[in-house]
């Protein structure tokens, strides 16, 4: 820590320096490769976050949809054996048939039932991807609880996801500055301007 004409300045372990005034404001300079590098980092983080946005969107939709037309057959079975129950007791239809549509609804019921568990654990996968939840934290909840809980971290994470030091940005070159004097820091932070 050092003072020079009423301002303190304190080297950090990064390598930053942080600047005080008499009033108490803080100016906090860093090298400028580090910055460079907290950009980059980001720019990367937000390529892989749309990346992964489209992919859980197509793949979503997808599963959506398949998801809805199993639950069409579903009811289309349903709609059918009770038509048949009606026709065998009016004294049409056959038992074998009302026992082939039985079938037939047993199938779309576990078609369903695959393809909804199927979408749970996609949308499972999609948060963790996508904000970084770990699996613990999602394994046993519903659809409609991660929807509730997706909707929650949007609203503290916001879209813009992390912070670019909690993403691994910045802080490289610290060990070069170590034992310099607060001078020395100084000098070789406005050479490098």
């Amino acid at each position: 820590m050092g003072s020079e004409d009423n301002q303190t300045f304190t080297v950090e372990q990064d390598g930053a320096i942080s600047l005080k005034g008499e009033d108490g404001s803080a100016v906090r300079y860093v090298k400028e490769s580090d910055l460079l590098a907290v950009k980059g980092s980001r720019e990367s983080l937000e390529q892989q976050l749309k990346e992964a946005e489209s992919k859980s969107s197509t793949a979503m939709k997808e599963a959506e949809g398949k998801a809805e037309s199993a639950r069409q057959e579903t009811l289309r079975a349903e709609a059918r054996i009770s038509g048949l129950e009606d026709q065998i007791k009016s004294g049409g239809g056959t038992a074998e048939e009302l026992a082939r549509a039985r079938q037939e609804l047993e199938a779309a019921k576990q078609s369903g039932e695959a393809l909804g568990n199927k979408h749970l654990e996609l949308r499972r996968d999609v948060i963790m991807s996508k904000y970084g939840v770990p699996k613990e934290t999602v394994a046993s909840k519903s659809l409609e609880q991660l929807d509730v809980f997706e909707e929650a971290l949007r609203a503290v994470i916001g879209q813009s996801g992390v912070g670019n030091y909690a993403a691994g940005g910045g802080g490289g070159g610290a060990n070069a500055l170590q034992g310099k004097s607060p001078m020395e820091l100084a000098q070789l932070a406005y050479s490098e301007k």
